[in-house]
C-alpha cells in the first residue's frame, strides 16, 4: 500500500507543478499580448494626439487673425483680445471716439461649441436684451 500512496503523492505533486507551470505560462502570454496591443495602438494614439494639437494650433491662429477676415462684423482696431473665456471684447465706435456698443465675441469653427462658461456668459448678456451690449459667436469654416 505504501507504494500506491507514494504514486498518488507523486501524481498530486506533478499536477500541482503542472498547474503552476501552466498558470505562469498564461500570465506571460497575457502580458505579451497586452504589450503587442499597446505597440499596435501606440502609432494610432500618436496620430490622434498630433491631430488634436494641429486643431488647437489652427484654432489659436484663427482667433488671432479673425478680426482681419472679411466676414468679421467689426473693425479690427476696435477689438481687444481677451482669450479666455471669451476671445474678444469689441468697443463698437471706438475709432470714431463715439462708442455705440460693447460686444463680447467668441470665435468658433463650424463644428465647435461654446464651453459651459461661455454659455453662461452668453445667457447673462442675452438677459439684458440690449443691442448696445451683446454676445456674438463668429463662425468660420475650417478652410
Amino acid at each position: 500500500m505504501s507504494g500506491l500512496n507514494f504514486v498518488l503523492v507523486a501524481i498530486i505533486v506533478l499536477l500541482i507543478f503542472l498547474s503552476y507551470f501552466l498558470y505562469r505560462l498564461g500570465v506571460r502570454r497575457g502580458v505579451y499580448r497586452r504589450e503587442i496591443e499597446w505597440q499596435e495602438n501606440l502609432s494610432r494614439l500618436r496620430r490622434e494626439i498630433a491631430e488634436k494639437q494641429r486643431v488647437g494650433i489652427k484654432g489659436k491662429v484663427a482667433e488671432a487673425f479673425a478680426p482681419y477676415l472679411p466676414e468679421f462684423p467689426f473693425k479690427p482696431s476696435e477689438c481687444k483680445f481677451i482669450g479666455d473665456p471669451i476671445d474678444y471684447l469689441v468697443f463698437e465706435g471706438l475709432d470714431e471716439r463715439d462708442i455705440r456698443g460693447i460686444h463680447l465675441v467668441e470665435i468658433k469653427d463650424g463644428k465647435s461649441k461654446l464651453s459651459k462658461h461661455q454659455k453662461q456668459i452668453k445667457d447673462l448678456i442675452d438677459k439684458l436684451n440690449s443691442e448696445e451690449i451683446s454676445f456674438k459667436e463668429v463662425r468660420f469654416n475650417e478652410d
